[in-house]
């Protein structure tokens, strides 16, 4: 029973590992770029012409579409930032791949 259970346990978390490759951090990266830029686009916008109606309306805060709009701009802004992280991660990963490669060329 417990060595069936310490079987599943190895098995499950081997398939949880999962290689890190500059391809896949790359991959990552364009996927949260591209989720960045949509929903900043979408949202500066919108909370600029949200605020901009709300000034020209006398009787009502611009406070609340600024704090309404200011969640998704940051999430936006987030996305991108962790965008540039992986980027730069993948180049590491690259330079110590080409630093290694070319170490194990001169010694043969």
């Amino acid at each position: 029973m417990v060595n069936a259970l310490w079987r599943e346990f190895r098995i499950a978390r081997r398939m949880t590992q999962r290689t890190v490759t500059a391809a896949n951090l790359r991959a990552e990266a364009r996927l949260l770029t591209t989720a960045g830029v949509i929903v900043l686009a979408v949202a500066f916008p919108t909370t600029l012409a949200l605020t901009a109606l709300a000034l020209l309306n006398a009787s009502t805060v611009p406070l609340l579409p600024a704090a309404v709009g200011a969640p998704p701009i940051v999430l936006g802004y987030v996305a991108c930032a962790l965008a540039s992280r992986r980027m730069l991660k993948a180049k590491a990963l690259e330079s110590a791949n080409g630093a290694l490669s070319a170490a194990a060329s001169r010694e043969c």
